[in-house]
């Protein structure tokens, strides 16, 4: 009975020893890449704004989820002063696209603010929900013109205002775009 024990450990132990010998190359084919990355969506949404912020989780390059959050959070955790929710990391999306929504020595702050409440112009010919607003951007009541959709596509690859989000490059280039004087004017003449 001992002898036999004994013979199972030493198996056990030689089977733990020949298989960390294995190549490291070997053992990253189960390593999983995650990336977390901000977004916005533009519409009527049924909580009654007309925007709505996301992180969006991507592992493998797959979509994995969104998680919606609140303007706040979204500006506290892409400007790195709050975790990642799910990690413990902190990660300046901002300042990797030279946008800086806080205070620093060198660099210009970004008004984040401007650009957030000019998003539904990108979408609406008029405020839905305030007649003193001014007017929108978009050459359709609801939604923007054929040529406006197919611009927004081509520049950043949403189709569906209502379904899909301005994701990673796409968001940051928007938010600049919103507040560019040539792009807004561009973006008007397109009927």
């Amino acid at each position: 009975m001992l002898k036999a024990l004994t013979y199972r450990i030493v198996v056990i132990l030689l089977f733990t020893i020949v298989s960390s010998l294995r190549p490291v190359a070997d053992r990253t084919n189960f390593l999983v890449t995650t990336k977390v990355t901000l977004g916005v969506k533009l519409g009527m949404l049924p909580s009654g704004g007309l925007h709505q912020f996301a992180l969006i989780y991507f592992r493998n390059d797959v979509l994995t989820s969104i998680q919606p959050v609140s303007m706040d959070r979204m500006v506290k955790v892409g400007a790195g002063k709050w975790p990642i929710p799910g990690t413990h990391k902190f990660h300046n999306f901002f300042a990797e696209e030279d946008m800086y929504i806080f205070p620093t020595d060198t660099h210009e702050v970004f008004n984040i603010n401007a650009s957030v409440d000019s998003l539904w112009k990108v979408r609406f010919a008029a405020h839905p929900y305030s007649q003193s607003a001014r007017n929108g951007w978009s050459q359709g009541d609801y939604r923007p013109s054929l040529k406006q959709r197919q611009y927004i596509y081509d520049r950043y690859g949403v189709r569906g205002y209502d379904q899909d989000y301005f994701v990673d490059s796409s968001f940051f280039k928007l938010l600049k775009d919103v507040q560019n004087p040539d792009w807004i004017k561009e973006y008007k003449s397109m009927y």
